[in-house]
């Protein structure tokens, strides 16, 4: 593997939209062999009532979707104590962290719509290296949707 992607449930959705950006974005990684995973509660805050199941478990299949267990869940509250936040808005972000910060394929980089959000969790496990992959360290690198 070359890496690992993480998508937030804004960058699911776009993905489940047929997005063309996203869609794009995810057959390079594809190509260029990069892991492309979400948490299991990501699917909670971009599934709704218009996605069609057949959609839905199309995009999931094509995904790694990695269990929210009680060690992520842990990280993900250890996260939220961490940065000084608490509740509902941050909690689906904490445990997108959390998943990223567990993933065993280096460099990691999480695609978002809650840039600040996210760097704020991700405290000094930040990389705001300019290389467009990341480094090859423990590091997360945040990137825009």
């Amino acid at each position: 593997m070359s890496g690992t992607w993480i998508l937030d449930s804004e960058a699911l959705s776009l993905y489940l939209r047929a997005d063309r950006k996203m869609t794009a974005r995810l057959a390079v990684a594809l190509e260029d062999d990069i892991r492309v995973m979400i948490s299991a509660a990501t699917i909670v805050e971009a599934d709704h009532d218009r996605l069609h199941p057949a959609r839905l478990a199309w995009t999931l299949s094509r995904l790694t979707v990695e269990p929210l267990t009680k060690n992520l869940a842990r990280q993900a509250s250890d996260l939220l104590k961490a940065a000084g936040v608490h509740g509902h808005k941050y909690a689906i972000d904490a445990m997108v962290t959390a998943t990223a910060i567990a993933a065993s394929d280096k460099p990691v980089q999480i695609l978002t719509s809650d840039v600040d959000d996210l760097e704020t969790l991700l405290g000094d496990r930040i990389d705001r290296s300019r290389k467009g992959r990341g480094s090859a360290n423990s590091q997360v690198k945040v990137l825009p949707v």
